[in-house]
């Protein structure tokens, strides 16, 4: 990067900090602390809302795997408008008349403090662990934009996000939300604006999505009832729907966003922004990748985006990679001659023709990646660099600096809720229900800020030790996928099953984590039909693909923990 670019990054950075930390003075109270004495605006809220969601994972992420393979990742958000229509009818009026800090002090009024213990203590472990993977991340692709060591990426984005939360509260976080959700859409639009004008005067929008299409690349909507796949309606519409309403109406670090609201009706209007907005929001940026594929089309482009060096360490390696890196000159021409011939022409030979073409670059790409990965010994992919490729080498001067600057955004608008709802989950339902209500208001502040530090450095550290990821956002919903289904079943039970009790609630929440980490496990062979658990450390055998993918977890955890629930009540009643 320029200096200018550098400069714009660090302007922006500063006045991040800037700005989360003023409203530290706000904060004198443990509930002006955790919850900005409930007087945040409903459309702030909202926007902190999309930003923790989003964060540098929906910036990286989501482009990359619409470069990758297609568009039917939006399938996995059809379920947002239902999920959040559930939580405004009935979680948003439960928690707003409970006037509670936390999603969980609910919980145990009817099932007892083990049950609230138990469901915090796993948001506290499903988001903790998640946090290390939302600062690694981005880590990664910002040491490769900047030419900085990797771990002093993670550090800049980790001290920075504890810094201001630490010292700023909620308040701060909703805040610098606001503006770093500005910044990223900025950044988001303005690429999307730059690939349309710099495409071929022959080629246009129009003759992009033309090329797009031919390629299955528009691809939406999978109606195909496959619980081996990951992406289609039904997952989307169904399974995503336990997923998504666990996440916006249990987890602590959405729940939180709206309980700053000062009415139902403002907490409502917070949530269903996100309920009308995100889906178009998360078509745009897949389609953003979607028009970057088809940018490479015409423009040079390496045959990995993660390492545009040569990385062969002896002679046969440098052979082989000489020859794949030969073949992919050559199809990368061939397909770029065949896709002007296509636009023109629109008949199905030239059609076929373009496909053959791309292809063949794409066996030539997984053939270097395959390389890169024999090479390295472990498993390596571009999808995360494919978008900051293209800002580095592609976006001027000065925009640079403010797009790199909205990846930090990005990252920081994730990292400090979380880190917030950390603390306010650590502080409530644990710190002042275990050592009773006994100290003063400036104590808890003064023990919340410790908290945030704490929790802010183990995310630091962690990301520090943790290996490179395959795609940001799947993983993220993964860890998310083996707690969320279970939680919700338990906020379900306490508001339906009227016959639940404390020992069952507690029994089914167990139950449905084991029954989630099972079904995580089992495989299905496509040869012979038959079911086997295959665990982490075991050799994963050919032919095998999982019988569930992870977005059915959701519904899993969530069943079991009602059916146990409700049969362990009844028996325990019954005795």
């Amino acid at each position: 990067m320029s200096w200018i670019d550098w400069t714009v990054l660090l302007a922006f950075l500063g006045y991040t900090i800037w700005d989360g930390t003023r409203r530290g003075k706000d904060a004198s109270t443990i509930e002006g602390y955790l919850l900005a004495n409930r007087s945040m605006p409903w459309w702030a809220a909202g926007l902190s809302v999309m930003a923790t969601q989003a964060s540098a994972i929906t910036f990286i992420g989501t482009t990359g795997i619409a470069y990758v393979e297609d568009m039917r990742f939006v399938q996995t958000y059809l379920a947002i408008p239902f999920a959040m229509i559930f939580i405004c009818m009935f979680l948003v009026p439960f928690f707003s008349r409970m006037q509670n800090f936390t999603a969980y002090e609910v919980l145990e009024e009817r099932f007892g403090l083990k049950t609230r213990l138990t469901t915090s203590g796993l948001f506290l472990i499903s988001r903790g662990l998640a946090l290390g993977v939302i600062i690694a991340a981005p880590s990664y692709v910002l040491a490769l934009l900047l030419g900085l060591p990797l771990y002093l990426t993670i550090l800049i984005i980790g001290v920075i996000a504890t810094l201001y939360t630490t010292v700023g509260g909620i308040a701060g976080v909703i805040t610098t939300d606001v503006k770093q959700m500005a910044i990223m859409m900025f950044g988001l639009i303005f690429c999307f604006i730059l690939i349309w004008v710099n495409l071929p005067d022959e080629v246009g929008f129009e003759g992009a999505l033309y090329l797009a299409g031919s390629l299955d690349k528009l691809t939406v909507l999978d109606l195909n009832f496959d619980l081996t796949e990951k992406y289609n309606v039904w997952s989307g519409v169904i399974a995503a729907f336990f997923l998504m309403a666990s996440y916006f109406g249990t987890d602590q670090s959405q729940v939180q966003r709206y309980l700053t609201t000062d009415s139902v009706k403002n907490a409502r209007k917070s949530l269903l922004m996100t309920a009308y907005a995100k889906i178009p929001m998360q078509f745009f940026i897949l389609l953003l990748g979607v028009m970057l594929y088809v940018f490479f089309i015409f423009n040079s482009a390496p045959a990995s985006f993660r390492a545009s060096e040569p990385v062969a360490q002896n002679e046969q390696q440098q052979i082989a990679e000489q020859k794949i890196l030969k073949e992919y000159e050559v199809a990368h021409l061939s397909r770029r001659e065949a896709a002007l011939a296509v636009v023109q022409e629109r008949d199905p030979d030239t059609q076929q023709l373009f496909v053959e073409t791309d292809a063949a670059l794409n066996a030539a790409r997984d053939a270097e990646m395959a390389l890169q990965a024999e090479i390295r010994q472990a498993d390596v992919n571009d999808t995360n660099y494919i978008f900051p490729y293209f800002i580095l080498n592609h976006v001027p001067v000065g925009i640079i600096g403010l797009i790199v600057g909205g990846i930090f955004a990005a990252a920081l608008s994730s990292i400090d809720s979380e880190l917030n709802a950390l603390t306010t989950v650590s502080i409530v339902d644990w710190y002042q229900r275990l050592k009773g209500d006994l100290h003063t208001e400036a104590h808890y502040v003064k023990s919340s800020r410790g908290v945030t530090f704490f929790w802010g450095a183990l995310a630091t550290v962690s990301a520090l030790l943790m290996g490179e990821t395959r795609s940001i956002i799947e993983l993220v919903n993964q860890i998310g996928s083996y707690f969320y289904g279970s939680i919700l079943g338990v906020f379900i039970l306490l508001l339906w099953v009227k016959r639940a009790n404390g020992i069952g609630a507690l029994i089914g929440l167990i139950s449905g984590m084991f029954s989630v980490f099972a079904f995580d496990r089992l495989f299905f062979n496509t040869a012979t039909g038959n079911y086997s658990f295959i665990f982490p450390w075991d050799t994963m055998p050919d032919g095998y693909v999982k019988a569930i993918e992870f977005l059915w977890l959701n519904p899993v955890g969530t069943t079991v923990v009602i059916v146990v629930g409700f049969v362990v009540s009844l028996a325990s009643k019954n005795k």
